[in-house]
Formats: C-alpha cells, structure tokens, sequence
C-alpha cells in the first residue's frame, strides 16, 4: 500500500476527467487553434488569484496528432507546425497524453486536451482547456489541493443510509442557489454543511478526506472553468448520480459550493489562497454562519422519500455491476489474459471517472490503465479491461491478473530476444522473460516472479 500512494500524484497529475476515446476524428469544433484562442479570450478576466492560464502550456491531441503551445522544452518527435512556427506538432497521440489533465512533457507540467464529442462547441471546449490549466496551477501552487485515489476503491457507496443524507444535503446545495434572497440562500446553504456534518460523522476519514481533497481539487478547477464560459449548469445537482459515483459528484458540489460562497463572501478565493487547507464545506459554514429569519428543512415525507430512492439505487449499483463484469467476461472474440502470480503489477495509470469495483477483488476499467512490474508494462487505451487484486485492496496492493476480451482479432504478438511484445489500436504491452500460450481464443501471457 505504501507504493501505492507513494505514485498517486504521478498516476493522475491534476485528476483525469471523461473524455472520448483516443480514436475520434477531428472536426472543426475541436480544432485545437480555434479552442486554444478562445480559452485565451475567455481568460482575459481575473478567475483566480495568481492564475495565469494565458501561460500554461498546453498540448492537444486532435484524434491525428499533438500540438504542442507555448511549451519551453518540448521532448524529442515534435516538430514545427507548418505556418505557425511557434506550435510543435507530433504525429499520432503522444504517450504523455492519456486524458483531460495535465502531464509532464519534457519535464514541463502540461495541460494536456483529448478529442471532444463531435457536438461539443469551441467555447465548451475551451472551457475544459482551462480546467485543465487551474490544474496545472494547483500542483504548482497548491499541492495539498488533492484527493488520495486509493480511497475511491474502498469509499462506503452501499450504504443508503449515507447515500439518504448525501442527496439531500444536494438537495439543500441546490436549493441554496435557487434562493432568492441572502436569507434563502443562506438557510438552505447552512441546512446542507448540517446534513453534511451528519453524514461525516458517520463515515471513515479517508472517505471524508477523499470528498474534501476532490472539491478541492475537481470542484474548484470545474468552478473556474464555468465562471470562465458562464456555462453554469445547476441540473446538474439534482439526483442522477449513481452511488458509486463519488468523484463525478465531487465535481458538481465543490462548483456549487464555491458559487455560493461567492454571493456570500466575494472574498473567499483570497481567504483560501491564504489559508489553503480549509475545505469547501467549512468556508461555507462560516459564510452562512449569520442566522436569517427564514427556517429551512427537509420535511418528514421527504426524507422518506429519499430513504426509499437511496436504498433502491443501492440495490440498483449492485445489479449492474454483476451485469457489466457479465457483459464484459461474455463478450465474443480474442482475449489477452496478463498473469502475474509472483511479482504483482502496479497501477501506473488509470481514468479513476470510468472505473467500477464490480466485486470486492475485481475493478473495470472501461477507457484506460496502465500497468507494470519489473518483467515490464501494458496500457490499454479505449476499451475495456479488469483487473483482479493481489491483495487486500481492489488495486493498490497490485494486480494478479489482468484480463482484455471481446478482441476482433487474434492480437499480433511478437517474440523476440525474451521479449514479448503486443501492439494494437487499443492495446501496447512488453514483457521480458513471459511465457505466451494460446487456448482457444485466449492468448495467456505469463510473467515471471520477482
């Protein structure tokens, strides 16, 4: 477990974010010159103290190739854009650029942009660009503003109980930035830190850290990024959010948060800034702190209401995680299964937004992982994969087993000076000294003990 933490911050730099596949093609609502422009218009208003998104360097993958801007030492393989001297260009998807996040590239913390969906707009776009810029601010500036991911893997999402008082203190956030008025605002905000005190006192306190360090993190970057584009979206509180998604959540409720710590206390960024530890959640509590005439509370029916919905969605998770391990175990074709019994692999990479616990030893990963011992390393990129623990924790403790199905065709796997070595569309691995069986459609790589 301590090697485990020890690479969390270098597995997921600023916390990757859900993106389309590394494959999309490129249109013009995604052209990176158009969405790095209009992030720089759109920056040209004062976000955050300190923040200077204007000189953040950036690379965008656009489905065919990397741009590189405003980047000080950019790493060999990247060359001059034809016309625009001042961009770099790589051709494909560079290795440094698996999410929404941000990276080191050439030895440059990054802000790093994958392909969008074919309807997402430049100002939308741009908008993800400097989310993913406040990150690389808040790991210059702000290093404690993270969550440890090794506790989304074991945070209570089956019980209804918290799950209950969890949507309605998102109830109260919501109706908090309904309010009308200071009063209405500020009653239904303290209602919510109420029933989020409640809840906390129920939980473990890496489960509490985790929701706190992820608003930091997640929530603030998402605030920022909409009080750039003015594209506040308030549905977004409301229920929709299956239990396990815990860190999608995090993203909306740190957003929301700080909106409503801005109508009550405009100089909140600057009080965090100094102080940087203080969560979200007790800057609210003391914005709100100043009593108002109106009484806000949730009535007897609608917390029965949101006992029932909580303890069906429960059951609910319960299901379709049997059913995706199913759907994806059962998928016809070619499969790769990475055995690792002696010397466990270790998560060099994941999208901790599109990740599963299915059981108690086994995690989904359905867009990206990365993974690697001493014999060597494997990523898949843009499909699914399931790993099985090694230990104790569903990932941290290592993997033993590492299983890819639903494959098209039989994966080309070259052997060679004790080198085992796959390349595909989807899948990249190199292993030294690995045993390579096939049974069947399944291709059985072996890997040798420490």
């Amino acid at each position: 477990m301590r090697r485990a933490i020890a690479v969390i911050a270098g597995l997921l730099g600023a916390g990757a974010c859900a993106v389309a596949q590394n494959t999309a093609p490129r249109d013009a609502g995604a052209d990176p010159l158009a969405v790095v422009a209009r992030a720089d218009q759109l920056a040209a208003r004062p976000l955050w103290p300190g923040f200077e998104p204007g000189s953040t360097p950036v690379a965008v993958y656009d489905g065919n190739r990397t741009l590189l801007f405003r980047h000080s030492s950019p790493p060999e393989g990247f060359e001059a854009l034809r016309d625009h001297p001042d961009i770099l260009v790589y051709e494909g998807r560079h290795p440094a650029v698996t999410a929404n996040s941000s990276a080191a590239i050439g030895g440059v913390s990054t802000a790093t942009l994958m392909p969008g969906a074919q309807a997402s707009s430049v100002t939308s776009r741009a908008g993800v660009l400097i989310h993913e810029k406040f990150h690389v601010f808040q790991r210059s500036h702000h290093p404690g503003w993270s969550a440890n991911e090794v506790e989304l893997f074991t945070y209570p999402v089956d019980r209804a109980d918290l799950l209950a008082i969890r949507e309605l203190e998102t109830e109260a956030l919501r109706r908090a930035l309904e309010g009308s008025d200071a009063d209405r605002t500020g009653c239904w905000a303290r209602a919510a830190v109420d029933l989020r005190r409640e809840r906390f006192a129920l939980m473990p306190a890496g489960a509490v850290a985790y929701e706190r360090g992820t608003e930091l993190n997640e929530g603030l970057a998402t605030y920022v990024e909409r009080l750039a584009t003015g594209e506040w979206n308030d549905a977004s509180l409301r229920s929709g959010f299956p239990p396990d998604a815990v860190r999608q959540k995090a993203y909306e409720t740190g957003a929301a948060m700080g909106r409503l710590l801005s109508r009550l206390d405009p100089a909140w960024p600057q009080d965090l800034e100094r102080n940087d530890s203080t969560p979200l959640d007790v800057l609210l509590e003391r914005a709100a702190a100043v009593p108002g005439t109106v009484a806000c509370a949730f009535t007897a029916a609608e917390r029965e209401r949101m006992g029932a919905e909580a303890a069906a969605a429960v059951e609910g998770l319960h299901t379709r995680r049997m059913a995706a391990r199913a759907a994806f175990l059962e998928q016809p074709g070619w499969r790769i299964v990475v055995e690792a019994p002696s010397a466990p692999l270790f998560p060099q990479g994941f999208d901790p937004l599109n990740v599963s616990v299915v059981t108690p030893s086994e995690v989904l990963h359905t867009r990206f992982v990365k993974l690697g011992n001493a014999a060597g390393e494997i990523e898949v990129m843009g499909r699914g994969a399931m790993t099985e623990a090694a230990g104790d924790h569903p990932l941290f403790n290592g993997v033993r087993t590492l299983t890819i199905t639903g494959l098209a065709a039989e994966p080309a796997i070259i052997e060679a000076d004790g080198l085992a070595t796959i390349k595909s569309e989807a899948i990249a691995a190199q292993f030294r000294g690995a045993t390579v069986r096939r049974t069947g459609q399944t291709v059985i790589i072996r890997l040798p003990g420490s």
